[in-house]
């Protein structure tokens, strides 16, 4: 598949709508359309209703079982939406969204939050590896409404940063503690060569998992190459997309945004396939 590097590109690509469903076609049937509910290839395409039928008697679309599915929004507003949702950095608000495709806030959050499943779904069964750093952070989360004023709860959020593949995998936690950390380390982790993390007690079971190193925060500088800096730039650009971007984020909802925040920065040096990696999860 065609890597789409620039917006300009993306326009090209998806200025249609038999575009998209070409496009869409490729990625999610690369050796022949198949029927998805019994998984038949003697399927006949219906020119006049756009659609497939299969021997079953099942009919479906291109778009049926994706998160495009039973949607009336044009495929061409949803690919310039994962366009700018997989390529902005730091992220892109509902409301920008919004102004960028002409639909309503409700239809733009609706929309966003769609795709972050699709992007959660990539991330499922993924695991990183190699040299790999492991802090914790603390994030302001929307807790709700009490009383007429809006309540903020701090929820604890485990980051995890691999300098052999540039994954990172960001995981809220229940509380912080060796048992809830022990639990993220065990499914998220491979085949790992040495961890660095700080000097918190909390992490001294860490050399179960491969080679344990701990940073001084109290020195200047690092020694050897023990640092957390990886993952400690990842808080960093993250928390300033909230602010900056967002505002604020519902504790509800912080996975969702914590999974697509990973889920760029794993990707940031390929960059030109983001958006066919998330069509492949839809």
């Amino acid at each position: 598949m065609n890597r789409i590097t620039s917006l300009v590109e993306a326009r090209k690509e998806f200025a249609t709508q038999e575009q998209c469903e070409t496009h869409l076609v490729k990625m999610r049937w690369p050796d022949g359309v198949t029927c998805p509910r019994c998984g038949s290839t003697d399927v006949a395409y219906m020119e006049t209703r756009r659609k497939w039928q299969c021997r079953c008697r099942y009919q479906f679309s291109v778009t049926a079982g994706t998160v495009f599915h039973g949607t009336h929004i044009d495929l061409p507003r949803w690919m310039m939406a994962l366009w700018l949702i997989c390529h902005s950095p730091k992220g892109v608000s509902s409301k920008q969204i919004q102004r960028e495709l002409g639909v309503t806030y409700k239809t733009a959050w609706y929309m966003a939050k769609r795709i972050r499943r699709a992007i959660q779904r990539n991330l499922i069964g993924s695991v990183v590896g190699g040299d790999v750093e492991i802090d914790e952070a603390v994030v302001k989360a929307d807790g709700g409404k009490a009383t007429g004023n809006v309540t903020y709860a701090a929820k604890d959020v485990l980051g995890i940063a691999s300098r052999t593949t540039g994954a990172l995998r960001m995981v809220v936690l229940d509380r912080l503690c060796k048992a809830e950390i022990d639990r993220v380390c065990s499914s998220t982790l491979g085949i790992v060569q040495t961890i660095y993390t700080d000097e918190a007690k909390r992490f001294g079971f860490l050399s179960r998992f491969g080679l344990h190193r701990t940073v001084n925060h109290w020195l200047y500088h690092s020694k050897d190459g023990v640092h957390v800096n990886h993952v400690e730039n990842a808080w960093s650009l993250f928390k300033r997309g909230l602010v900056g971007v967002y505002h604020h984020v519902s504790a509800k909802h912080l996975q969702e945004y914590l999974d697509e925040f990973a889920f760029r920065q794993s990707n940031r040096e390929n960059r030109g396939v983001l958006l066919n990696l998330v069509l492949a999860s839809c």
